[in-house]
């Protein structure tokens, strides 16, 4: 987590016009809400998701679907590779997966993919978890602006995927500029650590390193409570999405 403060205050502005030009990022809460509900296990114009991740196709109590005609045998189990097909091009994938080429469903074709398609995943995780999401977890997360999460590549700052565990001052091809102040072994990443860093990351270098002259260009955040337990919740889920490049992070 370093590298960035004359942009701080313009990335703030980038961040509210991102919002508003992309939907997959202001809007992938308010989309898939639209036909399916994830916490109460309600159906709406769509079978309810909560819980989708391990689940038979078909199965949801309740709820009349149309697809299950074609299948012939066990349904397939919803992972997220089979949701993300589904997410892309379900017309395409009602087909593939029960192996019926006159196969069909009445859910539209999202044609999601890329960035659109990680944050519909996200949501769809985190929410049919039973975790608290909000658009601004999507929209507005000041993090998304310097920090990767899901790819596994390096922006402004480090990537942040699958930052917890992992050695500070390690993710492969960043320079940082606080590992001058780390003498012996660098500190993990935990969960504790991050909202220290989160909160005042100037006090929390001073603290990881035991150097009072330490520094980190990472400015503080002063996030707390509710908004801190969002960004710790995006970032642990996040983390568990699989890299899209060859790139490891340890």
């Amino acid at each position: 987590m370093d590298g960035y403060r004359g942009i701080v205050v313009a990335g703030l502005v980038l961040v509210s016009v991102m919002a508003s030009a992309s939907p997959a990022l202001a809007g992938a809460e308010r989309r898939c809400q639209m036909c399916h509900d994830f916490t109460t296990g309600k159906n709406g114009i769509g079978p309810s998701l909560k819980g989708i991740l391990g689940r038979k196709a078909g199965t949801y109590p309740g709820y009349n679907y149309t697809f299950t005609k074609y299948i012939k045998g066990e349904p397939w189990v919803w992972t997220e590779d089979k949701l993300r097909q589904w997410d892309e091009d379900s017309g395409t994938a009602v087909k593939v997966f029960t192996g019926d080429p006159n196969a069909r469903t009445k859910m539209p074709r999202q044609a999601f993919t890329g960035l659109e398609e990680d944050n519909v995943i996200t949501y769809i995780k985190m929410a049919s978890s039973g975790q608290v999401v909000s658009d601004r977890v999507f929209a507005n997360v000041p993090c998304k602006m310097c920090h990767d999460f899901t790819t596994g590549e390096n922006r402004i700052g480090p990537s942040l995927k699958g930052v917890l565990g992992r050695k500070a001052g390690t993710y492969p091809g960043y320079k940082y500029t606080f590992t001058k102040y780390i003498k012996g072994e660098p500190w993990v990443w935990t969960e504790e650590r991050l909202r220290e860093w989160d909160n005042n990351s100037e006090r929390a270098i001073k603290k990881f390193t035991g150097n009072p002259s330490a520094r980190t260009l990472m400015p503080p955040q002063h996030r707390m409570g509710a908004d801190e337990d969002e960004i710790i919740s995006f970032i642990k889920i996040t983390s568990e999405i699989p890299n899209k490049t060859d790139k490891q992070t340890k």
